[in-house]
């Protein structure tokens, strides 16, 4: 008798756990839909008490960055930041296992929530999204990324990254139609600390729809770009070391 009670016992405590795991997968806020966040100069995004302090090699490309060399004028991917900052919309699938973003310059991000960790490989065949995986706090996904290709920006301004960065995003849904994008930088090549900055996320109209903006199509950015003319165009300036 006892072990029959031991089993039904083991069984119940079973069942609640499952439907407890259940109810909090379904209670998660469903970020699903398209969205849109303009933000070409995330300075003016830090929050009270941040700045983006340059280390000396930062400072160095810092100073002899070239607008005309953007990575888009040349049809490069927007890599993990950049590319949810544009003027284009993004596509957010979320399953409770995988959250999928697709963005309209023909590119996705892949955040994996299974509890995989990072490929130990990953800085050796880095990504142009990098490699995400995420977990919940209460409402909020977390994200982390790393190994992402040093070939793309930080934002549209001019902040640059190398290998070594690692991304911390916190999506947060406030409304029905909007979520709160809050986004941590750390990058010992570039900065000497990290730093964070926000900002909001709107629905876009239940009639908009994904198009693909593929850069081929009809980009002559780089054609018409003059060269050696126009650094980066931060409204707050970077510190630089002294």
């Amino acid at each position: 008798m006892r072990h029959v009670m031991r089993r039904v016992t083991a069984a119940a405590i079973l069942a609640c756990v499952t439907v407890a795991g259940t109810a909090r997968a379904q209670s998660r806020p469903d970020l699903s839909g398209l969205w849109i966040s303009q933000a070409a100069d995330i300075s003016v995004l830090l929050l009270p008490g941040q700045d983006v302090s340059l280390t000396p090699y930062g400072a160095a490309r810092y100073r002899k960055l070239d607008m005309a060399k953007s990575p888009s004028y040349t049809c490069l991917p927007y890599g993990p930041t950049r590319g949810l900052q544009s003027t284009n919309a993004f596509q957010i699938v979320q399953t409770p296992e995988l959250i999928a973003i697709l963005v309209e310059h023909v590119d996705f991000r892949a955040i994996y929530l299974d509890g995989r960790g990072h490929p130990e490989d990953i800085s050796d065949y880095p990504e142009w999204m990098g490699h995400s995986i995420g977990r919940w706090e209460g409402d909020t996904l977390v994200v982390d990324t790393i190994g992402m290709r040093e070939e793309t920006w930080l934002d549209t301004a001019g902040f640059e990254h190398s290998a070594q960065l690692r991304l911390t995003e916190r999506f947060q849904k406030t409304g029905p139609d909007t979520i709160r994008l809050t986004v941590t930088i750390e990058d010992p090549v570039f900065y000497t600390k990290p730093f964070t900055y926000a900002r909001d996320v709107r629905r876009m109209p239940k009639d908009a729809r994904l198009m693909p903006a593929r850069c081929s199509d009809n980009e002559q950015s780089s054609a018409y770009a003059v060269q050696g003319v126009q650094g980066p165009e931060h409204k707050r300036p970077p510190t630089m070391p002294k």
